[in-house]
Parts: C-alpha cells; structure tokens; sequence
C-alpha cells in the first residue's frame, strides 16, 4: 500500500471515529433559547412547546440504540437513501435537485461541490451529514453503524438523558441534562458485561460529562433548562434558537469540541423510539476541532491528506453558519455549514452512582515544524 493511500485510510478512520463518536460523548453546553419558528406547512419540525404545565418525578434513560443515516429506523439493512427521513427542515425551505443545481432560494454551494448537494430529504429535512459523510465513510469502514451499536451493546459507552419533572401529559416544563456512561457492570473499567437497559441498570458516568469533572452531585455539563413535553415527545429546547449545543467527544483521550448551532433532541417518551439529535456545524469550526487531535494520530494539518479531507467536508456545506435569524440559509452567500441529524433509541434505566474515568491518555503531538506537510501515520 502506498504511503497516501496508507495516510488517507488513516484520516478516514478518523474522520470515522469522531463522526460516530459526536453523539455519544457529549460536553458543555448553552441550550438552544430563542423565539420559536413557525414553519411552513408540510415541513418536519419538533413538537411544539405547549402551554400546559404539570408536577411529574425524575426519570433516567440509556441510549440503547443510535442510527447515523446509514440504515432506516425501522431496519438495519443499509439504504443509501435512509438520512433523508431524520433529521429536521433547519432551514425551513424545501430544497430540490433544480433548487441546489441553480441556486435557487438558497446559500450558494461551495466550488467544486456536486450539483446536487443541497437537495433535502423527506419534507425539506436537512442532514447533510447523513446524506454526504456518513456514505462516504461508510464506503470505507463497512459496519459502522453496527460497530457502534455492538459498542452499545456490550456496555461499552451510552449517553444517559436525565429528565426533571417529567410527566406523559404535555408540560411545558421538564428540563433536561445528558450524562456519557461507559464500561457498564466493573467501575474499575478492568472487565464490563452487557447492560439489561432496564431501571436495574446503574452506568459508571465519565468525568468529563459532569459540570465541576469529578462528581455526580453537580450534575451533567450539558444541561437542557427549557426542555418540556409536548404530544408524547420529550424535546430539548424551542427549535430555531439561538443558543449552541456543544458536543465535547474524546478520541483515544484526545478531546474535540464540536459546536452544533440550534441543536435540538427530541425523543417519543412512550417507547424511547424516534430519537432526534440535530442542528449546523459551521465547517471551519468542524476543522478547527479535528485539527489538534488528528496532529496527535501524527497527520498533519498541513499535509495532503488532511486538505483532501478538508476539501470534502467543505463541499458538504449545505447551509450557512451562524445566523439562525435567517435559518441558517442566507440566500446568495456560499453555504459553510453541514446541517448534522442523528437518529437514536432510550430504554429506562437506573439513576447513577458511581463516576468512572475512560482509560487511554493521547500520544504525543507527532506533528513539528520539521515534518509539516508530512503524512506522519504512514511512517515517511
């Protein structure tokens, strides 16, 4: 194998590994606030928050399952059409394959980008992530998304989404916080066994998850205070807000911090089914994340490679960053954003006890002044 074909499969492997990891270790956060969009009709939005408030009791549940646009929700056949049905309209617009072709009613996709890039899914649902990186990731690391539900599986890791006040009845009131669990059955970390997802289920809780680093009793860093109910759905926040979810992932003890704007979750409380997580990462943000941790994986910012993946992030925007005002798609300026949905399940499971730190600390930095430029990973 050649050296740029030995470095590509290297920083394809990690593009992969921090893609499959944004929605299962996620960091600090502001919930998304704002006022509420009101969307066209026949468009894909959360419920809506509603006017209604009532008394309920704490509840904790385990992601049990995680859907990356790769398979249907109803299946774990690989479709490659299967991202066009998660995900919310962000944009509210429904763009098709003339619209992104000619530019029409949208941001202006980036130079050399497929004609197409732009078009939305079901209903003006946007998931560029799903529908462009994901497939390509997926052509190089088959069974991705069974990888990281095997990793679920086994008690490997889960997010455990920790509701206040909860009730079945709509109730504009039920804040929320996300926790990470992982090495489920040994806080040691030294053996594990697969957890029942059931409320007998206690998960050891990463540190880097809580709001002070090393303790339960200060709650979950990423927190979600206008969380409520609303026709049988638990939804994070009101959607179309101004604030940013912050998704901190760790990649062999290398920490990213991916900023999703108007990040919202959503799931159905009846079943756990129908999990949502979703907003726009603005590309140069998404850059500046990998960058570090890529230089510690010994490829360099600076070489061929890590441009050529670059290059493919950035002809995957789809909207423009930064302005919800204008829902993300300012008309007649280059997109620079890749709207981002996951999709998710939740079983019950218990409240946790016990705080346990991942093993793994990151290598040296292999990139220096001396080898930029160079594809490190392949050894030249």
């Amino acid at each position: 194998m050649t050296k740029r074909t030995s470095s590509l499969v290297a920083l394809a492997t990690l593009a992969g590994a921090a893609a499959l990891v944004v929605s299962v270790a996620p960091g600090c956060s502001s919930s998304s606030t704002g006022s509420t969009v009101t969307p066209p009709a026949g468009t894909t939005t959360p419920q809506p928050r509603p006017t209604a408030t009532a008394s309920g009791t704490d509840k904790w549940f385990a992601v049990n399952g995680l859907k990356l646009g790769l398979t249907p929700k109803d299946s774990t056949k690989h479709d490659t059409n299967a991202w066009k049905d998660y995900g919310f309209d962000i944009d509210q617009r429904a763009t098709s394959a003339d619209d992104s072709k000619n530019g029409t009613n949208t941001c202006t996709r980036v130079p050399g980008s497929p004609s197409g890039m732009l078009t939305d899914g079901t209903n003006g649902i946007d998931n560029n992530f799903g529908g462009h990186i994901m497939q390509v990731i997926s052509q190089l690391q088959s069974g991705a998304e069974d990888s990281v539900n095997k990793s679920l599986a086994d008690g490997s890791f889960t997010l455990i989404m920790h509701l206040k006040n909860y009730t079945l009845a709509d109730n504009g009131s039920v804040p929320g916080e996300l926790y990470i669990g992982n090495d489920f059955g040994d806080p040691t970390g030294a053996t594990k066994s697969a957890p029942t997802f059931t409320a007998a289920d206690k998960w050891p809780i990463v540190p880097s998850s809580l709001k002070d680093g090393k303790t339960l009793a200060g709650g979950a860093l990423l927190q979600f205070p206008t969380g409520y109910v609303s026709n049988g759905y638990w939804v994070s926040g009101d959607f179309g807000g101004t604030g940013t979810l912050n998704l901190n992932i760790s990649i062999s003890g290398a920490d990213i911090s991916l900023p999703i704007d108007s990040g919202i979750v959503t799931f159905k409380l009846s079943d756990g089914s129908n999990g949502t997580i979703a907003g726009a990462m603005g590309v140069q943000k998404l850059q500046d994340s990998l960058g570090p941790v890529a230089k510690k994986f010994g490829i360099c910012p600076s070489s061929s490679t890590y441009q050529q993946v670059v290059t493919t992030l950035t002809q995957s925007a789809d909207l423009t960053g930064g302005d919800s005002a204008d829902h993300f798609n300012k008309v007649g300026t280059q997109c620079d954003a890749i709207s981002i949905a996951l999709g998710f399940t939740v079983k019950e499971t218990g409240a946790p006890d016990t705080v346990h730190a991942p093993p793994g600390t990151p290598g040296p930095d292999q990139c220096d002044a001396t080898d930029a430029g160079t594809d490190a990973a392949s050894g030249g």
